[in-house]
């Protein structure tokens, strides 16, 4: 009995290289899976959500966020938000713009606009309108609500309140000028509490600051000024081309200014200049703002051999 289990065949035990690339499809989409896994969740940016009241020229899956000229987001998806008032403008960031997605940064639409003395956005009407970015340092969210205006860029400069009973012509940015030089612009307006008044926020740059003071008058100076004289004739004049359109406003110090205005201080805006604000020519010193220089140019040496 014995010799015949000795005499049975052995089984002879081959490898089929076959079945185990088989194995190898479901490990590829395996590996796919968790590279996907890792690019959207550990490597990729936030979704974030931006509410404009307007999102005319957006489009989902086409139109892209950019910061400082690159691409660095792609809208996803756009709804109606749920009270109806705004847009809700779904966009995912990529991981190196993660840091963007914080309090007080600022997004708005880039879209094609021409006005009198400049053109922006001109690039839009081949690629289409896109949302910029103006950074902020808060923490992180991934709510915002879009400004309808770029804002204006941060710099030095003394904020100003200015109180009339007619906003007129002015807009956010309309330009602030002294003696002709622009030195400011408007950064917005509301009323006032009791609704009396346009209150106007204004900045002038910190190397014009100390033109403005206590005593300083501020007018308006938008639109077109008709002044008719029995022997002058008739006289037309405007502060510069924009204030026609966007409007704008004036200033004037008196030869026996005051104390410097201080950051926040309050004034009159109004509504015309008076003839003797013209006079007025003070000498002020401005010791902030920079001399002109002489740039040297030097061509290189040639020596012929």
């Amino acid at each position: 009995m014995s010799e015949k289990i000795h005499g049975l065949p052995k089984a002879k035990i081959e490898r089929n290289y076959l079945t185990w690339s088989l194995w190898m499809v479901p490990l590829a989409a395996a590996a796919v899976c968790v590279y996907f896994v890792l690019h959207d969740i550990v490597f990729g940016g936030p979704t974030i959500t931006i509410y404009f009241q307007n999102a005319d020229g957006l489009q989902a899956q086409n139109s892209m966020v950019k910061f400082r000229g690159i691409n660095i987001g792609e809208i996803e998806s756009l709804k109606l938000a749920k009270d109806g008032e705004f847009v809700a403008v779904r966009a995912k960031l990529g991981f190196p713009a993660r840091n963007l997605a914080r309090q007080g940064s600022i997004f708005w639409i880039v879209r094609p606009e021409v006005k009198l003395g400049s053109i922006s956005g001109l690039r839009t009407i081949v690629s289409g309108n896109y949302i910029t970015v103006q950074p902020g340092d808060g923490p992180r969210t991934n709510a915002f609500v879009g400004a309808e205006q770029p804002p204006l860029p941060p710099i030095p400069a003394i904020q100003l309140t200015l109180l009339t009973g007619n906003l007129d012509s002015l807009e956010p940015q309309s330009p602030i000028f002294y003696r002709g030089i622009q030195v400011g612009e408007v950064m917005g307006f509301h009323l006032s509490d009791d609704a009396r008044d346009v209150v106007v926020e204004a900045r002038i740059r910190e190397d014009y600051a100390p033109l403005v003071r206590m005593n300083s008058q501020f007018w308006n100076a938008g639109g077109i000024n008709f002044h008719a004289g029995l022997f002058s004739g008739i006289e037309i004049s405007a502060e510069s081309a924009e204030t026609v359109v966007s409007g704008g406003m004036a200033f004037a110090t008196p030869p026996d200014y005051g104390p410097p205005a201080t950051n926040g201080a309050v004034f009159t805006l109004n509504e015309k200049e008076k003839d003797e604000w013209k006079t007025w020519n003070p000498a002020i010193q401005l010791h902030n703002v920079p001399e002109g220089k002489t740039i040297k140019t030097s061509l290189p040496q040639f020596n012929p051999r």
